[in-house]
């Protein structure tokens, strides 16, 4: 909170005639000082200032005023201590000569922690009668954070942060970590000593840097790339799930648009894209800073202070509507988020699972100054009410910058307030109460099975029930790599397509929504799109006994009615197949049946039924051993084959 001082008004008097002042003093020679005072704190020589202010203490103790001026250079210079002491001196000789004394010894006792005293100050302040309503709200609610904060260091959170490694932390400060899903990748912004050049003016600048995970330790850090950092400021980074897209903050660039615009890079391979700005849909001519991208980069939460926002610092959302040929994006309307304050909302992080919104807010029962609050989606769409996430993990200072692995287990942060080497990244397990959906991975790499050269692919995942698709994702282009994230409790499909190549699915299920979700590894050799070629649909699903297709079954059915639709000259064979239970002779009208159902549905989407063949193979193509129920789910499939191409 800013807070009004005395010393404004006073500011206001310097260039007025020595007649017309009032000080609670008459000594000129005190006077003198004071206001010499005046003149270096205008010229921002705080130190001089502070030396005047002695001298006019020296001369009268009991000059009221220099207590009150004192204490407001302290403020400047954030020595809360000390401006405790100058306010305490002030009140000694005479606590109702300025009433608001008393509000601005609270709020200094606040970003001590001190929470008792502070409410006995604001109840004070509360007790002088020419006070307007507008400062009695202020108290009241700083009052009521008082008891709050005093409540939650009474019923403390698990919280035992652990110091990153020397791999990583510095003599410099290093901070906003961002990690991708299998916390192998840690990219964090941090203050070193600037270059020297002809062109450079800055003692301190921020930068990007990475480190690797191998064998469960981290890699010395390394700048990320030339490209990306410049002897300007970058930092605020967040990355996608895979580490392939970052988003981050730049301010002053010759294509910005305001203060601080939001830019990206693409990673391919080792190399990262130059970096591009979002364009004038996200940013504005006010202060664009501090994004958060969804895992699979659909979905930006960011920080902006743009006029047609609630507070001073809201946050807003906006939807990935396309990726252009350029590589430009393009992105929706930002919207404002319901949970936004009239002060501020900083430091937004959206969990992997999609469901998870940390934010750091002054304008909501805290601890001091910023705070730290989850927020849950709910099933009608919106988002719960924010929790603080509980003392000690907030305190009476300032805590932003707070991210979540995607298994929800732990969290790393940024903090000075610990042993370390100034600011410092640390990570601690997160209390259980606060974990957010578990989300587990996929990764590996696309590649031609024949060639073994890597593809660049388009991947998507699916839920089943929904028929939602909830990730789009390409492969490397260099590599072949990918990761995706499978959140826990749903079924899905997992598609990847190239183009030239006959596309592979997949199904996962995750409906137990087990604690401890297997991360897996899956690299996917793609065939060419040729004479005998053929896949399993593993999501195409029937009733027991039954060839009436589960509506389930429409996202697979989706993907293969495109395959036909842009291949117009693709002739194919859909095979039907059935495990050992019961007849032959039964399981062979039902596995051409079910063959039949699927040729039935693509006829009816406008695909020529010349180009559809069926068969029943009934269980005499067993893939599988039929003694296990594990071979007989894998028996029952329905299989795909390119006939003629």
């Amino acid at each position: 909170m800013k807070k009004s001082t005395i010393f404004f008004l006073m500011i206001l008097m310097v260039n007025v005639s020595f007649a017309q002042k009032k000080y609670s003093i008459k000594s000129r020679r005190a006077i003198h000082f004071y206001e010499e005072a005046g003149q270096y704190y205008r010229n921002r020589d705080n130190q001089k200032a502070l030396e005047s202010l002695s001298k006019a203490l020296e001369v009268n103790d009991k000059f009221i005023e220099a207590y009150l001026f004192q204490a407001d250079v302290y403020y400047t210079l954030k020595d809360s201590k000390a401006e405790i002491e100058a306010y305490q001196k002030a009140i000694k000789i005479d606590g109702s000569y300025f009433p608001r004394v008393h509000f601005n010894l609270g709020n200094a006792y606040l970003k001590q922690g001190e929470y008792q005293k502070a409410k006995g100050k604001f109840q004070d302040f509360l007790s002088f009668s020419k006070i307007s309503s507008r400062n009695k709200a202020k108290a009241k609610k700083l009052i009521k954070n008082c008891d709050f904060a005093m409540n939650m260091i009474a019923n403390p959170v698990d919280f035992k942060p652990i110091n990153i490694g020397d791999a990583i932390n510095t003599k410099y400060d290093e901070y906003w970590p961002s990690l991708t899903a299998d916390e192998e990748v840690l990219v964090f912004t941090r203050l070193s000593p600037a270059e020297k050049s002809s062109e450079v003016k800055l003692e301190m600048q921020e930068d990007f840097w990475i480190s690797l995970k191998e064998e469960e330790a981290w890699r010395p850090a390394k700048g990320l790339s030339e490209i990306i950092n410049t002897t300007s400021n970058e930092g605020a980074q967040s990355i996608t799930a895979d580490g392939r897209y970052m988003y981050f903050t730049a301010c002053g660039r010759k294509d910005g648009l305001g203060r601080c615009d939001l830019y990206y890079s693409v990673r391919e391979g080792d190399r990262w894209s130059k970096p591009r700005n979002l364009g004038p849909t996200i940013n504005s001519a006010a202060w664009e800073a501090q994004p958060s991208i969804s895992a699979d980069g659909r979905v930006l939460y960011f920080v902006s202070n743009r006029k047609s926002g609630k507070g001073r610092m809201d946050i807003w959302r906006s939807e990935l509507m396309e990726n252009l040929a350029d590589g430009r994006q393009r992105w929706s309307k930002p919207v404002n988020m319901d949970f936004n304050t009239a002060n501020n909302e900083m430091s937004p992080f959206i969990h992997a699972s999609n469901q998870y919104l940390v934010i750091a807010s002054d304008g909501l029962p805290g601890m001091g100054s910023y705070d730290l609050y989850k927020l849950t989606l709910q099933e009608d769409g919106k988002w719960s009410k924010p929790e603080n996430l509980g003392y000690p993990i907030n305190t009476h200072g300032e805590e932003l910058g707070l991210v979540i692995n995607a298994k929800s287990d732990k969290a790393y942060f940024a903090s000075n307030r610990m042993e370390g080497k100034g600011k410092d990244i640390f990570v601690f397990d997160l209390p259980r109460e606060h974990q957010p959906p578990m989300v587990s991975w996929l990764k590996g790499k696309i590649y031609d099975v024949d060639t073994k050269e890597n593809l660049y692919a388009s991947l998507q995942l699916i839920d089943l029930s929904a028929k939602d698709t909830l990730a789009r994702i390409h492969s490397d282009r260099v590599n072949g790599k990918y990761l995706l994230c499978l959140p826990a409790g749903k079924e899905y499909l997992f598609a990847a397509e190239s183009e030239g190549y006959l596309y592979y699915s997949d199904h996962f299920s995750l409906l137990e929504n087990q604690e401890k979700n297997q991360p897996q590894e899956l690299n996917i050799g793609l065939q060419k799109l040729v004479t005998g070629s053929e896949i399993v649909l593993r999501n195409v699903f029937f009733d027991t006994d039954s060839w009436e297709i589960l509506p389930k079954s429409e996202s697979e059915l989706s993907i293969l009615f495109k395959l036909m639709n842009q291949n117009q000259d693709l002739i194919v064979e859909i095979s039907g197949h059935t495990d050992n239970t019961g007849s032959e002779e039964h399981n062979l009208s039902l596995s051409e049946n079910r063959a039949k159902a699927v040729c039935d549905y693509l006829i009816a989407k406008g695909i020529k039924k010349e180009r559809l063949l069926y068969k029943g193979f009934g269980s005499s193509k067993a893939i599988a051993d039929n003694e296990t129920e594990e071979g007989k789910a894998l028996n029952r499939r329905t299989e795909f084959r390119v006939v003629n191409k």
